[in-house]
């Protein structure tokens, strides 16, 4: 073995790794070029934390984690976003006239020189890890923070998000920033998919411009620099270039779609823009192309309900209905189903807005509403190429239901969603788009109502005692009745963005069309009635559905209630209150 450095003889010492372990981690980095402190995390030895307190302890310097809220303003004008970024530093504190920095090559002695001079001021170095130091960054500047200041000072020419088809460039006024508004843009639109963003929301106000992204359902403010007021326009241009729409346009509505390559991974950005008294607002909606669908066992299927719908979904004709406000995961649901029922003695045809996910085997349409190719048009085509399965993206009016009712009475399943609170209210939603009751009661097979519920983190989810007077007001649950239950919280950590919450999963409320809930259809009983009957026969709530995911340990009480709320009026009238809950 080759001789040792001072450094990894260090690491032999304090036991971080064994020298089997080292001669791996040169080689891993040899082969990549890359520091052995950025391997050994990579390949699993240690953590990050760990090599870098090592390396803080062999350079005899602090090791720290910055924390961007117990950073003074002041300091952090002292540090510009382009030197903070260039060299990978975070100023910590002022300590008797000299600057504390967070670093993480403390034996960049020339670096750390060059520190020193571009800022003119007495520097103290201190260890932090890489992660923390970008993470700080992005909090004390705002996301695209040294594209801001060199678009003030004119100074930049480079890109990120490379775009799948060209598109021409446009004169926004400056062809400098123009270059600088092209990396801003591809920097909100990096941040956002690395944190796993569904939707970016660039909203101007009179005095600010805000940028916020929904994660998990819930929307997030991104750190954004001040200065991006003042380059609201060039901005909107930039995004409506990306996705061919009329930059010239600036009073009426425009959508269109953007197909970006980052990494390996491609994307569909659905582009919204309204116009406001302040100036456009954006709306980008992120599709990955590239990401695998759910299979039904993914799904978070009960037992008793994973039974129930296979039954469903292998009937030979007849409609299923998948409820739920937009983003509640209907769509993968049904794309789920599809996946199990695509076989090669099954033809298979959807039409969909947008098509979300590729799947192979399978014929897919988009709709185009621009040339009049909507859903019901779809659907008549579809019946001539003598389909065994049909999914509809989404029944938005009379004429898309009664096609797809005579679809299923000619002997197809048919699959679809509506926008609906609960699973009865399906019915109620098809009676007053005017389809006849006794069209509903013979062809729907079962309506579905789903909402996704946060999951807790796992890294920072801890047991909890619950509250006992809320869990029997809302659930009807006492203390003996949940014995069994694994009651948790996420108390918030780096991994999750402090909320405790990291992804989601989804809660049904399955109803089928039993012969009393298809009588109760022909006689135009009231969503009430319909759900009470329901009850009767065995349904479970979302809200009940909701709570075994509480007593699994994987949600909490809160977020059921949160997406439930207005699911459980319907069920809060026809349930007897404080009824205990089987678990």
């Amino acid at each position: 073995m080759p001789a040792l450095s001072a450094f990894e003889q260090h690491l032999i010492r304090s036991e971080v790794l064994d020298e089997a372990k080292l001669a791996r981690a040169k080689a891993e980095a040899g082969s990549k070029d890359l520091p052995l402190e950025d391997v050994i995390p990579q390949l699993g030895f240690a953590s990050e934390e760990v090599v870098y307190q090592s390396l803080a302890d062999f350079c005899e310097m602090r090791y720290v984690r910055p924390v961007a809220e117990d950073i003074a303003p002041e300091l952090v004008q002292k540090v510009p976003a382009r030197y903070a970024t260039h060299y990978n530093i975070v100023p910590v504190e002022e300590h008797r006239g000299a600057i504390v920095i967070a670093v993480s090559d403390p034996m960049n002695t020339h670096g750390l020189d060059d520190i020193r001079m571009v800022l003119k001021q007495r520097v103290v170095p201190v260890v932090a890890t890489p992660a923390h130091i970008r993470q700080t960054i992005k909090k004390l500047y705002g996301v695209g923070a040294d594209t801001m200041e060199r678009m003030l000072s004119r100074d930049d020419n480079e890109d990120v998000v490379q775009l799948e088809r060209k598109v021409e460039s446009a004169d926004l006024g400056d062809d400098q920033i123009d270059a600088s508004i092209i990396k801003f843009v591809n920097e909100l639109i990096l941040e956002a998919v690395q944190s796993d963003t569904t939707d970016i929301h660039i909203e101007p106000f009179e005095d600010a411009l805000r940028v916020r992204y929904r994660i998990d359902g819930i929307l997030h403010q991104a750190p954004v620099p001040p200065a991006i007021r003042g380059f609201h326009a060039a901005i909107v241009s930039r995004v409506k270039i990306m996705a061919n729409l009329n930059i010239a346009e600036k009073r009426l509505p425009q959508d269109g779609k953007i197909l970006a390559k980052l990494g390996d991974q491609q994307y569909d950005l659905r582009v919204s823009i309204l116009p406001t008294p302040h100036g456009e607002t954006v709306n980008m909606r992120i599709l990955n192309r590239s990401s695998v669908f759910l299979t039904l066992d993914q799904l978070g299927f009960r037992d008793t309900d994973m039974k129930l719908f296979n039954g469903f979904i292998t009937k030979p004709h007849g409609i299923i209905l998948v409820t739920g406000p937009t983003g509640s995961g209907k769509t993968t649901t049904l794309y789920a189903a599809l996946s199990k029922l695509n076989n090669i003695d099954r033809k298979i045809i959807t039409i969909e807005d947008p098509i979300e996910y590729q799947l192979a085997g399978i014929t897919q349409m988009q709709v185009l509403p621009k040339i009049g190719f909507d859903f019901s048009m779809g659907l008549r085509s579809m019946l001539r190429h003598d389909p065994d399965i049909m999914l509809v993206g989404e029944i938005r009016d009379y004429e898309t239901a009664e096609m797809a009712i005579r679809s299923s009475l000619t002997g197809h399943l048919v699959l679809s969603t509506l926008h609906t609170n609960d699973s009865a209210g399906a019915v109620t939603r098809l009676i007053d788009m005017g389809v006849e009751p006794f069209l509903i009661s013979s062809t729907v097979i079962c309506s579905i109502a789903q909402r996704l519920v946060r999951r807790l983190c796992a890294h920072c989810t801890q047991p909890i005692e619950p509250e006992w007077p809320i869990l029997e007001a809302e659930f009807g649950v006492r203390a003996e009745d949940a014995r069994d239950a694994k009651f948790r919280r996420g108390v918030g950590c780096e991994h999750c963005r402090n909320t405790g919450y990291k992804g989601r999963q989804a809660i049904y409320e399955i109803l089928p069309f039993t012969p009393e809930i298809k009588r109760l259809t022909v006689e135009r009983a009231t969503a009430v009635e319909i759900k009470k009957q329901a009850l009767s026969e065995g349904l479970r709530t979302l809200r009940r559905s909701g709570w075994y995911r509480v007593m699994d340990g994987e949600t909490t009480v809160e977020e059921v209630l949160r997406v439930t709320a207005d699911a459980e009026v319907l069920a809060d009238d026809v349930e007897t209150p404080n009824a205990p809950v089987q678990v």
